[in-house]
């Protein structure tokens, strides 16, 4: 899974995906008159999900504003802003409406689906693709190896602590070329739930069933354990992946850390807020967690920021964000991606990144936000991006599987059978893949 976006207000990507290859057509539908097509060459819109996240939101009307006072502009830039919550519905309702803009923002995990549903085509403007060679991997959108999506920061994830709690406890700062084990994370667990300092010392975001956080955060632990969402060679079933031994091993131990008591199956709502107030000792969650931390905690000095452990697979995160892409329907296809091609300067990444505290996506604009260069309090996160993300499966049927998921793995954690549960998930995310004719272009 930026964040929030729609990510921010709990701890992952909160993402309304397509469900099933299906595009939605309830919800929030959009009128001609307010958004049309862009039927006027000479004008082009974009449609954005940061209404009401007025630090991102400001960086994005400025970059509009200058690329509209440029002398080379080649159409004149117009924005429109939804609601985080309505609007992928949105999106798709334009689409079978008819009434989509030439740009919108998507969520990286739903480029092969919007790819696939034919919302989204390919970028092809030599000078908007040279700009990917400077950008992160996990910020340029791909399906089918071709260019989708491009975006202006990455986020992932990490685990928060408090030095002192560590000193005290004698368990050590992980670094992401040193990891801690599994049985290093499940030792500082067991000493944080001795200390009687918090009724559960572990946040997960558990309670987070209804965005993309489970796929997002739960995931990368999956397979860093050595199973995985589908098997990633043809992405046409999860047998084996999804319900082998590595998988349930997977599911035994996350259920393992509700039955010994280290963190809670509902877990807290705010899970970054919980931290900042010191009501549990360790949080799994978003790089985003820092906003809430430098906001709400007294002792944002004390808390530092690691990776994940290792679980016997190697450190494994997850990447990609929201991205800027070109609608299949855009009547000015080079005006737009000459627009975009514009707003992916460092000065705009920079800020963007910095409202939101993710990784700017050039090296360039990092230079630029001190927490994210070179001996910054951020760093481990860039690290983190360029060595250890793995990015969710480039699938259409992502968006099934990753609901799905969300709600197998929360009946783990709740007590039902692991290997039966996984065996069920698996059919029905197979039996999905069928009846969408492998989701082929």
């Amino acid at each position: 899974m930026s964040v929030f976006h729609v990510r921010r207000a709990l701890v992952g990507s909160a993402t309304t995906l397509i469900v099933a290859g299906v595009m939605a057509t309830s919800g929030c539908g959009i009128s001609t008159s307010s958004a049309g097509s862009d039927s006027n060459s000479n004008e082009i819109t974009v449609w954005s999900q940061l209404a009401g996240n007025d630090g991102e939101l400001k960086v994005l009307k400025q970059a509009i504003k200058d690329y509209n006072a440029s002398s080379s502009k080649k159409a004149t830039v117009k924005l429109q802003t939804f609601p985080s919550t309505s609007y992928n519905t949105s999106v798709t309702s334009a689409a079978s409406g008819g009434t989509l803009p030439c740009v919108v923002a998507v969520d990286e995990p739903n480029i092969p689906n919007w790819a696939w549903s034919g919302i989204l085509t390919p970028l092809t403007d030599a000078k908007l693709l040279a700009r990917t060679k400077d950008l992160l991997p996990s910020t340029v959108g791909k399906y089918n190896g071709k260019t989708y999506g491009l975006g202006n920061y990455d986020a992932t994830v990490g685990l928060f602590a408090r030095k002192s709690v560590l000193k005290k406890l004698g368990i050590r700062i992980a670094t992401v070329d040193d990891p801690w084990s599994q049985s290093e994370l499940e030792d500082a667990l067991a000493k944080m739930k001795a200390s009687n300092q918090w009724t559960y010392p572990f946040e997960m975001g558990t309670k987070d069933t209804t965005s993309e956080w489970y796929s997002y955060g739960f995931s990368p632990i999956l397979q860093s354990f050595g199973g995985d969402l589908i098997n990633r060679s043809d992405y046409q079933s999860a047998d084996g992946s999804l319900n082998g031994a590595a998988a349930v091993k997977f599911a035994k131990w996350m259920r393992n850390l509700v039955t010994k008591g280290y963190t809670s199956s509902k877990g807290a709502s705010d899970t970054a807020l919980a931290f900042a107030n010191n009501k549990v000792g360790l949080l799994y969650g978003g790089m985003w967690s820092w906003s809430s931390f430098n906001q709400y905690a007294k002792d944002k000095d004390d808390i530092v920021s690691m990776p994940m452990a290792d679980f016997g697979k190697g450190l494994i995160s997850p990447g990609g964000s929201w991205e800027t892409a070109l609608t299949k329907t855009c009547n000015n296809k080079a005006a737009a991606q000459d627009y975009i091609r514009f707003s992916l300067q460092d000065k705009y990444m920079a800020a963007a990144s910095k409202a939101g505290m993710n990784i700017p996506a050039s090296e360039g604009a990092r230079k630029l936000v001190p927490e994210f260069d070179k001996g910054g309090s951020m760093e481990v996160f860039v690290e983190i991006s360029k060595k250890k993300v793995v990015m969710r499966p480039l699938t259409p049927a992502y968006s099934y599987i990753q609901s799905q998921f969300a709600t197998s793995l929360s009946d783990i954690l709740n007590g039902a059978d692991a290997q039966s549960t996984l065996d069920k998930l698996t059919s029905s995310i197979d039996s999905n893949i069928k009846t969408n004719n492998g989701y082929k272009a």
